[in-house]
């Protein structure tokens, strides 16, 4: 399955969109269950898309869509709401 995600350059403007894969499992942590695979579950989970990557390390937005039916930001490297590195 792939999905719409839009490229933003670090300036915030857009840059273009692309057709990236949607994965089908991803590796998740737990205090309880400690580190194990689970199925995808969110927009939030195409930051481990083998198609992720970066304009010169601008925003990605995964568009609203289906499967979720609402976006997410994965804002610039050192911005607010940026996972630590490796992450994503």
């Amino acid at each position: 399955m792939k999905v719409t995600v839009t490229l933003l350059k670090p300036s915030g403007k857009y840059y273009t969109t692309e057709e990236w894969t949607v994965p089908e499992s991803v590796r998740d942590t737990s205090p309880m269950r400690g580190s194990y695979w689970r199925e995808t579950m969110g927009p939030y989970d195409m930051g481990h898309s083998i198609d992720f990557r970066r304009i010169d390390g601008g925003a990605v937005l995964i568009d609203s869509q289906e499967p979720w039916g609402y976006p997410h930001l994965f804002p610039g490297p050192g911005m607010p709401g940026e996972p630590p590195a490796g992450l994503t």
